[in-house]
């Protein structure tokens, strides 16, 4: 009887706990302080915004090229470049491959076959301003994974 009752209150806590990790998620992937490193900004990936809801402070978490996590003050002038270099470079790329898919996609009548061309620097074709573009988006997509 007594290991039955044992059994039982083990399968409630059990139960209880997968409840608390299931709602609330895992504690461990909150910041629970924030950091004053300042890395350089095109190190960073992405970033995601962590309430005070489920973990204990606010913070920015910046998501760098080799994987690690960098918690930071949303408030902190460095965070708030950082935050704004990463929207560019998202914005950038995103209108990049929306040329990209929208060029391929386009079936508009036969006009003009010959695109207006932008001037280039001095030393560059073409071809290389259009590989390095193309170079830039693979590169992005790669991290996004």
């Amino acid at each position: 009887m007594r290991s039955s009752l044992g059994l039982a209150c083990l399968l409630c806590f059990i139960t209880w706990m997968s409840l608390v990790q299931a709602t609330h998620g895992p504690v461990s992937s909150c910041c629970l302080r924030w950091s004053t490193t300042m890395i350089q900004l095109d190190r960073i990936m992405n970033y995601t915004i962590q309430s005070e809801g489920i973990c204990p402070i606010k913070a920015v978490v910046f998501q760098t090229q080799s994987g690690n996590r960098l918690c930071s003050d949303p408030n902190n002038r460095w965070a708030k470049r950082a935050m704004k270099k990463v929207n560019e470079k998202t914005k950038a790329l995103l209108k990049v491959e929306q040329n990209e898919q929208g060029s391929a996609s386009d079936n508009k009548p036969a006009v003009s076959t010959t695109p207006k061309k932008e001037p280039l620097k001095k030393g560059r074709t073409r071809k290389k301003v259009q590989r390095k573009r193309s170079r830039a988006v693979k590169r992005w997509q790669r991290r996004r994974g």
